[in-house]
């Protein structure tokens, strides 16, 4: 099962292994608040299950920086 962050049902991201390395990869890029020290997706966020991106892709291809995401 792959995981990858979306936003009202848009995929914003490319595909992950885990939702674990989802959160990971979503806090490195700026898109998670830490509170009582439990991390929290931006509002309208989510993490869900989908189908596998169908080419392989690393850290420089991640598609969720500030200036490609959906507002």
């Amino acid at each position: 099962m792959a995981y990858a962050l979306f936003k009202d049902g848009e995929k914003l991201s490319r595909t992950f292994s885990t939702e674990e390395e989802t959160l990971e990869k979503a806090d490195k890029a700026g898109l998670v608040e830490h509170c009582d020290n439990q991390p929290v997706l931006e509002a309208k966020l989510k993490i869900k299950p989908c189908p596998a991106d169908p080419e392989p892709h690393d850290d420089a291809d991640l598609d969720w920086t500030p200036d490609k995401r959906a507002s």
